[in-house]
């Protein structure tokens, strides 16, 4: 090959690496850009947001249908809060009535132990007095009717 044609390819050459090098090193920058794009229009969205919130609040505020709006939600707000107290003041008192009858009839029934109790023992008593009464009895009765083997006519004939 001539010089000429050497030159040639070795511009060519260089010219397509620095073109090549430069491709890449926009490449990454794009790719950069976009990112930092992306966080943009993110922060925007969120900035629109709340502009539009701030929007409807003022608007809520400045017309009729907005501050009847707004007064009948503190009202109902009001409400809910009233009606959650007192709804807690029930559930306590049902509470404490249901511990109250839940101790009077543990009393109730602790009583009605005691009282069987008392009247097993009563029936206890009964039984063993009438026990004793009856082997009184036969002891008195067997006494009586046992003649004596000394003094029996039949012995001494």
């Amino acid at each position: 090959m001539n010089i000429a044609e050497w030159i040639l390819v070795t511009i060519l050459a260089v010219t397509l690496f620095v073109f090549l090098v430069v491709a890449i090193v926009l490449a990454i920058k794009l790719i950069m850009l976009a990112d930092e794009v992306g966080k943009i229009v993110t922060t925007g969205q969120g900035i629109a947001a709340k502009a539009d919130d701030i929007v409807d609040n003022v608007k809520g505020m400045t017309s009729v249908g907005g501050i009847v709006k707004t007064f009948a939600g503190r009202v109902m707000e009001n409400q809910e809060r009233r009606y959650a107290a007192a709804d807690a003041a029930r559930e306590q008192a049902e509470a404490e009535a249901a511990a109250a009858a839940a101790e009077k009839a543990t009393q109730e029934a602790a009583a009605k132990k005691a009282e069987e109790a008392a009247v097993r023992a009563a029936i206890r008593r009964a039984a063993a007095e009438q026990a004793e009464q009856t082997t009184a009895a036969k002891t008195t009765t067997t006494k009586a009717k046992k003649p004596s083997l000394k003094s029996s006519p039949k012995r001494q004939k």
